[in-house]
């Protein structure tokens, strides 16, 4: 999966090639004109980064953290929760994360678009497959 982990049934799907998922804690609608989803960060969320440490935090890969500092470090900082919306019916799919901007997408996607870890677009995609699965396989979305 392009997404760097593999989504449980409750994911979130947030973590770029080297960050977290978040878990789902409220899911409107399936395949609808609008639907939705609202997740938060867990301390299981964050285990499963930690003992995959992409950042090399932890003393096993180098770093000075044991897996339990590293959990607890990231889990003072996060605390925001995080929502995305779609339009099935446009193709569209607009994921908003604590105060910054929110990220938008249009499927298909263009034949320039930037697809890589650091463009946010598969975590988009993994929002708006799990949001919209009819609209996605309609719109050819991968």
């Amino acid at each position: 999966m392009s997404i760097g982990t593999s989504l449980a049934a409750g994911d979130f799907p947030v973590a770029s090639c080297k960050s977290w998922n978040r878990t789902v804690v409220e899911r409107n609608g399936i395949d609808p004109a609008r639907a939705s989803m609202r997740g938060i960060v867990t301390k299981a969320d964050l285990q499963e980064y930690c003992e995959r440490d992409p950042g090399g935090e932890t003393k096993f890969y180098g770093g000075k953290l044991t897996t339990a500092q590293c959990v607890a470090g990231h889990l003072r900082k996060e605390a925001r929760t995080m929502a995305s919306e779609a339009d099935c019916k446009a193709g569209t799919v607009v994921f908003s994360y604590g105060e910054g901007q929110p990220t938008r997408a249009k499927f298909p996607l263009g034949a320039a678009a930037d697809t890589s870890c650091a463009s946010a677009m598969p975590l988009l995609v993994e929002q708006f497959k799990m949001l919209c699965p009819a609209a996605a396989k309609r719109l050819m979305v991968e």
